[in-house]
């Protein structure tokens, strides 16, 4: 678990699998030092996580399966810094929480698709809960449009972060969380309190790589928050999103070549694919089962 000087500033993993080092972690989203679990530590481990490791779907697109394993998401985010969707992307914030001694719960989430207006099958995203200072907030590293810092969890709380306007709502035992445009709110997902494990989500897991109706498999791309902006590439575009207070914001759209992918994902995103990559870009087919 967490271990660090009397001063708390830095910190290591005793964890059995040599392999995965919470100092490796730290380098990998630019941390030098970790300090004790706090409210003020959490939140920059989130943001710092956010605006640094982006959330993908390349695996999917060149070759490479993704296993929902701690050791096998670890190598590939922190030893190969590549990024991931939901399960990786949370699944190793949920081993670095545990590591530094935090007390993270699992829940499952289904996510609206933007595109086809429905919401996902059940286990579809992945997120997770902190008891700290007396109230239980919610983290999200995994969420391509998503949060920078962790937010209560509490009926009705709004609050404006670098990339937009959020808010939570509740109607019976299912949760919203919102994302404001312009200004309309717009559902991201919606959950219940109900604790799970990380094994739960190894069938979606699949699901995602396999399925015509999940975004993952039917469209090829790489995401990146920045401050105040998203870098995205998506098929064969490069889009970069500028977010303007209250809720906007303002794209701008670059084709590109197939030739040109392989040089934007090192130079804007800092990794190179060990398989070849196909670029993807279809429609996302409704499901049979909603």
């Amino acid at each position: 678990m967490w271990e660090g000087r009397a001063d708390g500033d830095v910190c290591r993993a005793t964890d059995t699998c040599h392999t995965m080092d919470i100092k490796a972690y730290l380098q990998r989203v630019n941390l030098t030092y970790c300090k004790p679990p706090s409210l003020s530590a959490l939140r920059e481990l989130h943001r710092h996580h956010v605006h640094s490791v982006p959330t993908e779907s390349l695996s999917i697109h060149s070759g490479e399966k993704i296993i929902l394993d701690f050791s096998w998401i670890y190598d590939k985010i922190v030893v190969r810094r590549r990024g991931g969707f939901c399960y990786e992307n949370n699944g190793l914030f949920l081993w670095v929480l545990q590591q530094l001694g935090y007390h993270p719960k699992v829940l499952a989430a289904r996510v609206k698709n933007r595109i086809i207006k429905i919401y996902g099958p059940p286990f579809d995203h992945i997120i997770l809960t902190v008891e700290l200072e007396g109230r239980r907030w919610l983290c999200d590293v995994g969420f391509g449009e998503g949060i920078i810092e962790p937010i209560p969890l509490e009926d009705g709380w709004e609050e404006e972060q670098d990339s937009g306007v959020y808010r939570l709502r509740v109607e019976g035992d299912e949760w919203f969380m919102e994302r404001k445009e312009e200004e309309a709110w717009r559902s991201l997902f919606r959950f219940t309190l109900e604790e799970r494990t990380f094994d739960d989500f190894r069938e979606m897991c699949e699901y995602h790589q396999t399925s015509p109706s999940s975004i993952f498999f039917q469209k090829s791309f790489c995401s990146l928050q920045l401050p105040c902006a998203r870098l995205t590439y998506i098929g064969r575009q490069l889009i970069h999103t500028e977010y303007t207070k209250g809720g906007g914001s303002v794209k701008t759209t670059q084709e590109l070549t197939e030739e040109e992918i392989p040089g934007l994902l090192r130079d804007k995103f800092g990794f190179v694919l060990s398989g070849k990559l196909k670029p993807k870009d279809e429609d996302i087919l409704i499901p049979k089962k909603c």
